[in-house]
């Protein structure tokens, strides 16, 4: 009985070691990890299946929606623009 008692406490204190070690690597990981650059978020659009579907201007205006910058506004709002004339052309149509 007493054996058994000894065994249990040895796995009980390697658990709870193993898990003190695994929070410890996760804390580090967090804190060690880069944010992604912002120039990569068009990549994950183009990985999208709205992306592959869509056409030229709809194409452009998915990607110019996620760069950060003042250039991508003006062309999102451009994109968007051109967007809306071939939407009202193809109902006047």
């Amino acid at each position: 009985m007493v054996a058994a008692l000894g065994i249990v406490r040895l796995v009980s204190a390697v658990l709870m070691i193993g898990g003190i070690a695994l929070l410890a690597l996760t804390i580090w990981f967090w804190r060690t990890s880069r944010p992604e650059p912002t120039a990569l978020a068009p990549l994950e659009i183009m990985s999208e299946r709205a992306y592959r579907k869509s056409k030229g201007v709809d194409r452009q205006f998915l990607l110019h929606q996620v760069r950060p910058s003042k250039i991508a506004e003006q062309e999102v709002e451009k994109a968007s623009r051109r967007r809306q004339k071939q939407t009202d052309e193809a109902e006047a149509n």
